[in-house]
């Protein structure tokens, strides 16, 4: 599976490539397209799985604040919640992923803009 995926990411780079897009260099794409160890490591080794069970715990936490319509401002403070999601076993960076995952599914209303920018945090580039 990782070899198909490697193989497909490399054509999407390929393509990207040609048309002025340069996101890897063609080392990166030839090594990809016929199944180097170390390209495919590169693209895959920081893929983590982010369990039902975390983001239980994010929509848990939020849940009072969504039935009782509070609006993002009343919040507890950012550190307040990054402690709480420590205490679970959620890293800050996985914490806004999830956010993020929540906010998009329409399934919370939490504006996760206010707590920063997380443009450069590890694992939610944004493309622009």
């Amino acid at each position: 599976m990782t070899l198909a995926l490697g193989k497909v990411l490399g054509r999407i780079y390929e393509v990207q490539n040609h048309q002025g897009i340069s996101t890897v260099d063609n080392g990166h794409i030839y090594g990809l397209l016929h199944g180097f160890e170390e390209a495919l490591a590169i693209e895959f080794e920081n893929l983590k799985f982010i369990s039902k069970e975390e983001a239980a715990v994010v929509s848990e936490y939020f849940s009072p604040y969504i039935n009782a319509e509070t609006e993002t401002d009343d919040l507890p403070p950012y550190d307040e919640m990054r402690s709480y999601m420590k205490e679970h076993g959620i890293e800050p960076e996985r914490f806004i992923t999830i956010l993020r995952y929540l906010n998009a599914s329409d399934r919370l209303n939490v504006d996760v803009n206010q707590f920063g920018d997380f443009k450069l945090t590890r694992g939610n580039e944004e493309s622009g």
